[in-house]
Order: C-alpha cells, then sequence, then structure tokens
C-alpha cells in the first residue's frame, strides 16, 4: 500500500469513526466504499471489527441507557442472519460482493434519507436481529436495519443499545469468519492500518455530537455516504 493510500485509508477510517462515535452507528457507511475501492479485503473483517473500538465509548459511557428487553430480541433473530449472511458470503467474487456493498450503501442511505420508519414491535425487534448480523457478514453494515427499527430511540439509547448489540455481533461474526477463512494475515494488517484514523475519529466525535440536533447533519452524513456508494457500484460495472 502507498502512502497516498495510506492517507486515504486514515481519512476514510476517521471519518467513519467520527459518525459511529457520535451517531451509534455509520462507520461503514461513510467509510466502506472508499477502503473497498482501495482494497476489497476490508469488507466485510476488517471494518467490522474495527467497530469495537469506537462501540467501547458508548458502552463505558452510557450502558445505562441500554434498552434490554429489545437487546435480547435482536439477539433471538442474529444467528438466523450471521447463517445467512456467511453462506453468502462464501459464494461472492470480490467484484459481486464489492456490488452488493455499493448497493447496500445507496440503499441503506437512501432509505434512511427518506425517513422510513416502522412501528416497533417484538417481532420486528427479532428481524432487525437478524437483517443486522445479515448485513454485518456480507457487507459490513449492521447498522442501517437497527436505525429504521429504532427510530423511535433518543439519541444516547440509540448509541448505547445499538452498540451493546453490534459487539455482540461482531464477536461472533469475527468468529465465523476466521472459521470459514475469510479472516486471515491479510485481513489482520488492514484492520491495523484502521487503528490511527480510528482513534482521532473517536476524539472528534467527542465535538461532533452537540451538533447532532442540528437539522443538516444527519442528512449531510447520509447524502456523502450515497456518494460513495454510486461511486463504488459505477467503479464495478
Amino acid at each position: 500500500m502507498s502512502l497516498t493510500q495510506f492517507g486515504l485509508v486514515t481519512l476514510l477510517s476517521m471519518m467513519g469513526a467520527t459518525t459511529q462515535g457520535a451517531v451509534g452507528i455509520g462507520y461503514g457507511l461513510v467509510a466502506g466504499a472508499g477502503l473497498v475501492a482501495i482494497d476489497p479485503a476490508f469488507v466485510p473483517g476488517p471494518l467490522l471489527v474495527i467497530g469495537i473500538v469506537v462501540g467501547c465509548r458508548h458502552l463505558l459511557v452510557e450502558r445505562s441507557e441500554i434498552d434490554r428487553k429489545a437487546w435480547v430480541r435482536c439477539m433471538t433473530g442474529l444467528p438466523f442472519g450471521l447463517v445467512g449472511g456467511l453462506i453468502v458470503l462464501e459464494a461472492m467474487t470480490d467484484r459481486a460482493l464489492s456490488l452488493a456493498i455499493g448497493v447496500g450503501i445507496v440503499l441503506a442511505s437512501g432509505a434512511l434519507l427518506s425517513g422510513v420508519s416502522i412501528n416497533r414491535t417484538p417481532a420486528v425487534e427479532v428481524a432487525s436481529g437478524a437483517a443486522s448480523a445479515f448485513g454485518a457478514v456480507t457487507a459490513s453494515l449492521p447498522g442501517p436495519p437497527f436505525v429504521i427499527a429504532f427510530s423511535d430511540l433518543r439519541p444516547a439509547a440509540m448509541r448505547a443499545t445499538s452498540t451493546s448489540f453490534l459487539i455482540v455481533l461482531t464477536m461472533i461474526s469475527w468468529v465465523g469468519l476466521i472459521l470459514t477463512g475469510n479472516f486471515g494475515e491479510e485481513e489482520f494488517t488492514l484492520l491495523a492500518l484502521l487503528f490511527p484514523g480510528c482513534i482521532c475519529g473517536l476524539i472528534a466525535s467527542r465535538y461532533v455530537r452537540p451538533y447532532l440536533e442540528h437539522a443538516w447533519f444527519r442528512p449531510l452524513i447520509l447524502v456523502m455516504a450515497a456518494a460513495g456508494g454510486i461511486a463504488l457500484i459505477l467503479r464495478n460495472t
């Protein structure tokens, strides 16, 4: 990897970590398209695992905000999405994976921008857990299904509940990726390259968090994510 590429990786990692540190999700949405364009091996493993670093902040500071009943229901759906995702991942080429990530980013960004929401019921919470697990192992995008299902939560509750679920999901998914040969020495190296930007982004998120109440903040992030997804689709078609 060239020095220029490393600089881009650091910048993208910082942007993703800043978003996830402020909102509770967003690392894959913001950084995923650019990182895959540099090296497809960033997804799903390294991009998924790096979220744990950001998530530690939310668990340490806001763990009292966790919606525990919702968390349990999400965990019920997790195994179904995980198994389905690993099966699909095994059948995909690098090009197909890149296209899937691009499409996933555009669709997720569009859904969140349009304000899609559904009535939260126990069944919906179970389904969101399955969908988040599937998105995590196939495209490192576990957050959008969770946000759509839990859009009624306050920002602090969203960050804490989503993070507590996503950390468990990430650890289980990581083991699955290792056992299926999708996380090895190359992925560990790429994971290490994400750390400098991630730490800087986590620090920056402290100053970004107060702007969550501004109407322009969330749409701006999602538009940026969608643009990256479109670029990734064009690059692989």
